[in-house]
């Protein structure tokens, strides 16, 4: 009897580990992924552009950058008339329109030769001067347009022959005027260009 119990459970322990054998095997468990943090969206703002006024020059020797002046002496043309010319105002017979309207007319020339002369003027603008200024150009029938900062312009192109290339700028508070001997495109060209040099030297 004791030796068919020790065989009886010898095979019930045998049918137990055969059993545990074949169950299967637990998958390991996997913690979740943690989400990748989202980047917050930092919003950046434009810094405000710095007000610019303008200034009425003191002289002719500061209304155009030194480029330009480096640019005028390789071509002879030096500042003649004007405040800080060679001349000073007693270049011209009569005052000139924005000299009247108590700006400075600065002429940059060869000397002793009247073809190829420039005359730019700066000329403070107020309340009171603006309409005449403004009625006097538009009676000489120039073309008149805006630009997209909103000043407005009384122009002229001009020609080659004996009709001057001529740019008018108004705003506010200035008027910036370049008057080339020559017309055609090309001079046209250069008057709006030096205009907007002289703006840039009497706005800061």
């Amino acid at each position: 009897m004791i030796a068919q119990r020790l065989l009886v459970g010898t095979a019930v322990l045998v049918l137990i580990g055969g059993l545990a054998a074949c169950a299967p095997e637990s998958e390991p468990v996997t913690e979740p992924e943690a989400p990748e943090p989202t980047p917050t969206a930092v919003e950046t703002t434009e810094p405000e552009p710095e007000p610019v006024f303008f200034t009425m020059p003191a002289d002719c020797t500061t209304i155009l950058p030194q480029s330009r002046l480096d640019a005028f002496a390789e071509q002879n043309l030096e500042l003649l008339g004007g405040p800080g010319g060679v001349y000073g105002d007693e270049y011209f017979f009569d005052p000139t329109p924005e000299q009247l309207a108590g700006g400075i007319s600065c002429v940059y020339a060869e000397d002793g030769v009247d073809l190829s002369s420039l005359l730019i003027s700066v000329a403070p603008i107020t309340a009171a001067n603006r309409a005449g200024i403004v009625n006097d150009l538009t009676a000489q029938g120039l073309n008149e347009a805006t630009t997209d900062d909103g000043a407005v312009t009384y122009s002229q192109q001009g020609d080659e022959g004996v009709v001057p290339a001529i740019y008018n700028v108004i705003t506010d508070d200035s008027w910036i005027s370049v008057i080339s001997t020559f017309g055609g495109e090309v001079f046209y060209n250069e008057a709006v260009t030096l205009a907007t040099e002289v703006a840039g030297e009497v706005y800061q």
